[in-house]
């Protein structure tokens, strides 16, 4: 079989940057993904307790002394006198069962964290900043326009709100200038995810 060389054509390589950019975005996304540390502090501190009484309840038993923290004599009676389709029972299997699938939850979803990850070339190195850190610099950059006085900014996980007031009567084509102005500096930060831009403009001292 020959084949014509000129029919051959490599397939398109990917960027490097592009690659780069997706391993970046991935690393940064592992080291902001927030940790449940309360739950795992509880289930562990419980886990040690029984652990504590259990090894105290065996090496004393060992010793010929057991300090009987716990009534065996009792529990192994109750356990004896209830059967599996007791109330008691399943209502304790119940809890104990929400208790686990609570933990499996609390492990699997991720919690909320304050601080919004920005966009990086470089997967050894990580960048964030706070929300309160990203509302601060969209206000700056809002409040640089020609004519805009007071700046609100709330910043939501897809979208930027800015309100902004002015003295002029009739701002026509501010909150375009507003718009890009915040746009363009929410760029150069490059927060992820992306978040669009609305702003509302209303006169100082009036209504929108």
């Amino acid at each position: 079989m020959t084949t014509h060389a000129g029919h051959l054509r490599p397939a398109p390589a990917r960027p490097a940057k592009a690659r780069v950019d997706r391993t970046a975005y991935r690393a940064a996304r592992r080291v902001f993904r927030p940790r449940r540390t309360w739950p795992a502090m509880l289930a562990a501190v419980l886990l040690t307790a029984a652990g504590v009484l259990v090894a105290v309840e065996t090496i004393s038993g060992l010793a010929g002394s057991p300090t009987e923290l716990v009534d065996h004599r009792r529990v192994l009676s109750w356990l004896g006198r209830t059967s599996w389709n007791d109330p008691v029972t399943i209502a304790a299997g119940a809890v104990v069962a929400l208790l686990g699938l609570a933990c499996l939850m609390a492990g699997l979803k991720p919690g909320h964290t304050s601080l919004v990850q920005l966009r990086g070339d470089d997967p050894e190195l990580v960048v964030g900043v706070t929300k309160g850190g990203l509302r601060r610099a969209v206000a700056t950059a809002a409040g640089d326009v020609e004519m805009v006085g007071g700046v609100k900014v709330k910043v939501r996980r897809h979208r930027v709100a800015v309100a902004v007031e002015t003295p002029l009567r009739q701002p026509d084509g501010l909150a375009e200038r507003v718009e890009k102005a915040v746009s363009h500096r929410l760029e150069e930060l490059g927060p992820r995810p992306r978040r669009s831009v609305s702003v509302r403009v209303r006169k100082a001292g009036g209504d929108s």
